[in-house]
């Protein structure tokens, strides 16, 4: 009896919960596809180049100051441009290393088209977005195929798991929505504000400017755990987000704790393959153990919320 208590109120650490979400994913290497497809995609499909609309920004700008400078920069790395690469939406998106510039030397030469319609430009943007959390959508309901797999409760039929997954996809063009929302409503009066302070004083200006960030890096924390909830117990978005904001005030510090590591895991992890890469075939290598140790993490979060879940639900139930 006192074991069982003690398994109903038992919170497993950070630690331990990344070792189980590594341990997940060294057991169903087939997690690690589409992560891997998608960034292979990337490194030697083709690419839609941003080089032109980059350069017309370029010639509107004023030549003078810092933005001389910045404005070099821009058009060394505009022919490394690669709007495929939207298709991994920010934040919770399917992982992959080779996004943002495009690696300079590759085994092969992938084929360049350019854009030069700032139209065509948004279209994209938008239908990307939508195509990259269907993507999303897969790679979630296959990490928890794998977690029930695990507890043995089997995963679903084919039927049941398409339909999973395109209410998944609902549920996270949702969360999304909500989310730029609410970066608009934070920053648009606070750019109205700092940029009349900026006449007054620029100081002053600035560190209302600064706000910015920092409200936007507490929404992404309060809603960190709502995409689990729509993967892993299928919650619409309203609980979702509520459940979300409930689970990090209850475990405030281990929820950073845990985001903090997975951000300095990811960033550690894509700068040294960056570094290591020397543009032959060995880059396949950093692609899937960059898919393992994303997939690991991603699997962890999960499993963070499944258990600080079930751990919420049996408390109000004892």
């Amino acid at each position: 009896m006192m074991r069982k208590q003690e398994e109903i109120t038992s919170k497993p650490g950070v630690l331990a919960t990344i070792a189980q979400g590594f341990d997940l994913t060294s057991k169903h290497p087939w997690l690690l596809l589409l992560p891997a497809l998608l960034d292979i995609f990337y490194w030697l499909g083709p690419r839609l180049s941003l080089q032109p609309l980059i350069a017309q920004l370029v010639a509107l700008a004023p030549q003078e100051g810092p933005i001389v400078a910045y404005s070099a920069m821009l058009l060394e790395l505009a022919p490394r441009t690669n709007l495929f690469t939207t298709l991994t939406v920010r934040f919770i998106g399917v992982p992959a290393l080779m996004v943002g510039v495009a690696p300079a030397v590759t085994p092969l030469s992938p084929r360049v088209f350019e854009l030069t319609s700032w139209a065509v430009l948004a279209g994209l943007l938008a239908a990307f977005a939508l195509l990259g959390l269907l993507l999303t959508a897969v790679y979630y309901t296959l990490i928890v195929s794998a977690l029930r797999r695990q507890d043995q409760s089997g995963p679903p039929p084919p039927a049941a798991w398409a339909q999973q997954v395109g209410r998944t996809w609902i549920r996270l063009v949702g969360l999304m929505l909500v989310f730029i929302v609410n970066v608009l409503v934070v920053y648009t009066p606070l750019a109205i504000v700092g940029g009349l302070l900026m006449l007054l004083n620029s100081f002053l200006g600035l560190m209302v400017l600064m706000i910015g960030p920092v409200l936007i890096f507490w929404l992404v924390v309060l809603m960190s755990l709502a995409p689990a909830g729509v993967a892993v117990n299928g919650r619409p978005l309203w609980p979702a987000l509520v459940e979300s904001v409930r689970l990090v005030y209850a475990n405030w510090i281990p929820t950073l704790t845990l985001l903090l590591a997975i951000v300095a895991i990811s960033t550690l992890l894509d700068w040294l393959l960056v570094l290591a890469d020397t543009g032959g075939w060995l880059t396949l290598a950093n692609i899937f153990g960059h898919a393992f140790v994303s997939t690991a993490l991603a699997a962890a979060l999960f499993i963070f919320y499944r258990d600080r879940f079930t751990l919420a639900f049996r408390k109000q139930n004892v």
